[in-house]
């Protein structure tokens, strides 16, 4: 007979309130109370609802986009960040049930865990200087509760995808990604006994320990299709993984999965991802139906405005089409997932990204050519022989330019911490500043910056420049969540409308909404038409 496997006898539904919940923050439980996100990534919020399930409700805090990593042992605390850029971003304890927040020690980080003894483990990553980042490398440090006393234990090649502390709090569960090959780990935290667990396939991740240690919850899959698996660790000395364990299959995708403290059930996200594309239209003060209204995101228009091409959602395959909706094509497909697409000036080509990769095809299909290996967000120069995108180095984000004649890569001066480039003119550039609270022009002739507007925007999430290149159109975040527009020749600033009544879709890849603009000026959203709630999944051990 083959030996019992943990079976799902039944799912319970815990939250129904509709709110966005996909792609940001972890699953964590006190035993009593499940602690999430919800909103996007530049705006999110702390909720909770009972273990048992009931009314969704808010964790009050003044800090602006706390970022869930952990609940304490004893409930008395959540442990977030403040995603301020690559280098992660401050750490703080949010009391519960209500407090003042408080910082812990005054260091950055993308990672952080805490440990029994309330001790806190966090990561500090550099970014190497090589093109692909295989010299880049994460160090570990050790400090008190409070953040003093950090003492670095260990060093570790690549960057941190996640980590989990195991729940007798003497190792650490390392999701790793060095030169573009993951890696699932084991260490102590003293930083002995380093070994690796297995190799990380592109579709799984959010690994996690049972409170018995018997297994390792995750997820694999898609936005299609996400399941929940274990993986079975042997114990005793080497402790060797089993064959992995398929708890779910459908009927909905669900990621981030947490057991229980019991270990009587994991939480997970199930999600059913679907949106409308919408356009405001500035003299009726409406949204409508664009396109007819089809699930789709980043819609982007030749200059002749015939064109159109844009990313179905949720599964982020490219396609293009006559403004009318006529001549419909899908030019690429499973399991390449597309970003930020952009029409050449001669309408004939579209730059995209794909797994941190920069491609260009043809408008009328045929195979991707590869143009940057390691980079972001690329859109055309008004002459359509340059690209400018988004690259890493030196720590950070920086501007890059390639010229598609002679293949050969710039840097754009003093463009360090700068993100989002985008073409004006010919002449001229707009980006963004890392922490995203203000716009620059960058002068091509004069290799000078300049601010572009106010220094503090507030918390920017998304923007792109208007087709007739007068305006830089941009979303906030915050409680007051609003479009905008500012114009390039006199920098005065346009309030569009309020946004906090649009549900807007996020974007599984990037935790984001998104704005574009259509060829007639009218800012274009996706109105999330789907849903995002926190289930049950009941387990019978063995």
């Amino acid at each position: 007979m083959p030996p019992a496997v943990p079976v799902v006898e039944s799912i319970t539904q815990l939250t129904d309130d509709g709110e966005p919940k996909g792609n940001v923050g972890n699953i964590v439980s006190d035993g009593s109370r499940i602690y999430f996100n919800e909103g996007d990534i530049r705006h999110l919020r702390i909720a909770q609802v009972s273990i048992t399930g009931g009314t969704t409700a808010p964790v009050e805090t003044r800090l602006a986009n706390p970022f869930i990593m952990n609940v304490k042992p004893d409930g008395s605390a959540i442990l977030v960040t403040l995603p301020s850029g690559v280098t992660g971003g401050s750490l703080w304890w949010v009391p519960l049930p209500a407090g003042e927040p408080h910082r812990i020690g005054n260091f950055e980080t993308p990672n952080a865990e805490f440990f029994p003894d309330d001790g806190i483990v966090f990561t500090k990553f550099t970014q190497g200087t090589d093109a692909k980042g295989a010299d880049s490398r994460t160090d570990w440090f050790l400090a008190d509760k409070d953040g003093s006393n950090a003492r670095k234990l260990f060093s570790l090649p690549g960057y941190v995808e996640a980590m989990y502390a195991a729940p007798d709090g003497n190792r650490i569960l390392i999701e790793l990604n060095h030169s573009g090959v993951r890696r699932l780990l084991d260490i102590a935290v003293d930083g002995t006994g380093l070994r690796e667990i297995r190799k990380e396939s592109p579709d799984e991740c959010c690994f996690v320990w049972t409170p018995d240690e018997k297994y390792l919850v995750y997820q694999s899959g898609n936005a299609q299709q996400s399941d929940i698996w274990l993986l079975p660790m042997q114990t005793g000395l080497f402790r060797r993984p089993g064959k992995p364990i398929r708890l779910t299959n459908g009927p909905l995708p669900f990621t981030y999965p947490q057991p229980s403290r019991n270990g009587r059930q994991i939480f997970a996200l199930g999600s059913k991802q679907r949106g409308e594309l919408v356009r405001y239209d500035t003299k009726s003060h409406q949204f409508s139906p664009f396109l007819s209204g089809i699930s789709a995101m980043q819609p982007v228009f030749s200059r002749d405005g015939k064109w159109v091409a844009y990313l179905s959602y949720p599964d982020h395959t490219l396609w293009r089409s006559r403004i009318d909706g006529s001549e419909r094509m899908q030019l690429t497909f499973p399991p390449m997932e597309v970003r930020f697409p952009f029409i050449s000036p001669d309408g004939t080509r579209i730059a995209f990204t794909s797994n941190d990769q920069i491609f260009v095809i043809d408008i009328n299909g045929g195979p991707p050519q590869r143009i940057v290996e390691h980079g972001v967000a690329a859109n055309w120069s008004p002459d359509g022989n340059l690209l400018l995108f988004t690259g890493f180095g030196q720590g950070s984000t920086l501007l890059q330019i390639v010229d598609l004649r002679t293949q050969k890569t710039s840097v754009v001066p003093s463009s360090l911490g700068k993100i989002g480039g985008a073409w004006v003119t010919q002449d001229t550039l707009v980006a963004a500043n890392g922490k995203q609270t203000n716009f620059l022009t960058f002068n091509v002739k004069t290799q000078t910056w300049a601010d572009l507007g106010p220094k503090d925007l507030g918390n920017i999430t998304s923007w792109n420049v208007s087709p007739d290149g007068k305006y830089l159109y941009f979303t906030t975040g915050g409680v007051e969540q609003k479009a905008l527009r500012i114009r390039f020749a006199d920098h005065q600033i346009e309030m569009i409308t309020s946004l906090k009544d649009l549900r807007r879709a996020v974007d599984p890849i990037d935790g984001n909404s998104f704005i574009n603009v259509a060829s007639d000026g009218s800012p274009v959203f996706t109105r999330d038409t789907g849903y995002q709630e926190i289930y049950a999944l009941n387990i019978r051990w063995p």
